[in-house]
């Protein structure tokens, strides 16, 4: 197949200036006049190789810090390598951080403009879709506002409508669909299935698994600057999966701990318990704590957690499954402090869920803390939290899944 995108040997070198002399060591040799130091270096990449083929979608996966932002800024045209080969067919588009492709004093018009000559279009042509992707972006009311007034789920709506309307051979987006609301994650998840269903090129990075998961032909997994594996999406986040693992076993035992986690009586525990889980609870839709509750009704969980380490800030997870196959639910926190200010050492984090409409059955609570780069686990609670869903009455029968629906069937005309 045609390949769009390559990397060959791709490493990237960082060197970490720094203002004035820090070590005693360091001042000495200032002061001796000719001596100098060399700065420290960070290697963000190491040796990374791969091929991108047309059509294709490859998702890139790790923590923060694994590299991941550095390997599509290099491949975005956005730097250069300090070894190795990148080559590119096509034209690329570049979804990459907030604060990177627009000027935060030109307005939302200006910027979408600025946007469409860079990329090769006529004035002509800027204006034809000028239109629809205000409207994709929802920005009616804002597009003549300077875009540094604008929140960043405004900023990556106008983003990432821009991206998509003018027409990009390769599109390369780094994390900016975990910003913003639910639902306009789901419409740019509908476009980005358009734009690969019509031959388009994706490069993905992305903590979501369910997005690499619906997304991806292949996953490049990174690990501290160095490719691990490319595999197919089920492989590379099983093996994502066992690296948090092992991160975690070493930070325990960097910790001097010989077990961090408390005996369970019933699913599985695992995390360095800097920060812990001590409740985790299911309200009714009058706030009293139960493990039985009815298809469609309003359903609080509450967590209750505690810090016993020096914690600045962490991720939750917070998820309802079905046995250990099927996921029902799931809701994401990337930053406690960026969500609610701040970062209490005891804490409840209480979320609804309204009309909660499972069918019937028996379910679990799962949830987990984590640092914000996804390095490691603090604490992950699987398959401890037991609850139940009844139906309501007038449920409809011979109706089988996860979801609760009252089918209303009747006979149309063929003509």
């Amino acid at each position: 197949m045609d390949a769009v995108l390559e990397a060959v040997n791709v490493s990237k070198r960082y060197r970490l200036w720094r203002t004035g002399p820090v070590t005693l060591k360091e001042w000495a040799l200032a002061r001796m006049g000719n001596r100098a130091v060399a700065p420290p270096e960070h290697w963000a990449l190491r040796d990374v190789s791969f091929t991108l083929e047309r059509g294709r979608t490859l998702g890139v996966i790790g923590h923060n810090g694994a590299g991941k932002s550095t390997l599509l800024r290099l491949l975005s045209g956005l730097g250069r390598p300090t070894r190795g080969t990148i080559r590119r067919r096509g034209q690329l588009h570049g979804l990459l951080e907030l604060g990177s492709g627009f000027h935060p004093d030109l307005t939302g018009l200006e910027n979408v403009v600025t946007g469409g000559v860079l990329s090769g279009f006529t004035t002509r042509e800027i204006r034809a879709r000028m239109d629809a992707i205000v409207a994709f972006a929802e920005l009616d009311d804002f597009i003549d506002q300077p875009v540094r007034v604008y929140s960043s789920g405004m900023y990556v709506r106008l983003a990432f409508a821009t991206a998509m309307h003018f027409d990009p051979e390769v599109l390369v987006v780094d994390e900016v669909l975990a910003v913003g609301d639910e639902r306009f994650q789901r419409k740019c998840m509908q476009r980005l299935r358009a734009f690969r269903a019509d031959g388009g090129t994706l490069l993905l990075a992305s903590h979501a698994g369910d997005q690499i998961r619906a997304l991806c032909d292949e996953v490049l997994l990174l690990d501290e600057g160095r490719m691990v594996l490319k595999a197919d999406p089920e492989h590379a986040l099983l093996r994502y999966e066992q690296i948090m693992a092992e991160r975690t076993s070493r930070r325990i035992e960097s910790l001097g701990l010989q077990s961090a986690v408390p005996p369970v009586a019933t699913g599985s525990r695992e995390g360095t318990q800097e920060a812990s889980i001590v409740g985790l609870r299911l309200l009714d839709s009058e706030g009293r704590e139960t493990e039985d509750v009815s298809s469609g009704s309003d359903v609080y969980v509450e967590l209750e957690y505690r810090l016993h380490a020096p914690v600045a800030d962490m991720a939750l997870i917070l998820a309802i499954w079905q046995g250990d196959a099927t996921k029902c639910v799931e809701t994401v926190v990337p930053s406690v402090v960026s969500a609610f200010d701040r970062l209490p050492d005891r804490g409840v984090v209480r979320c609804r869920l309204p009309e909660l409409r499972l069918a019937a059955g028996s379910y679990f609570l799962n949830a987990g803390l984590y640092p914000t780069d996804w390095g490691f686990t603090y604490d992950f609670q699987w398959q401890m939290h037991a609850f139940a869903i009844a139906a309501k009455p007038s449920a409809g029968e011979n109706v089988s899944g996860i979801l609760a629906v009252s089918p209303e069937w009747q006979l149309a005309d063929a003509g």
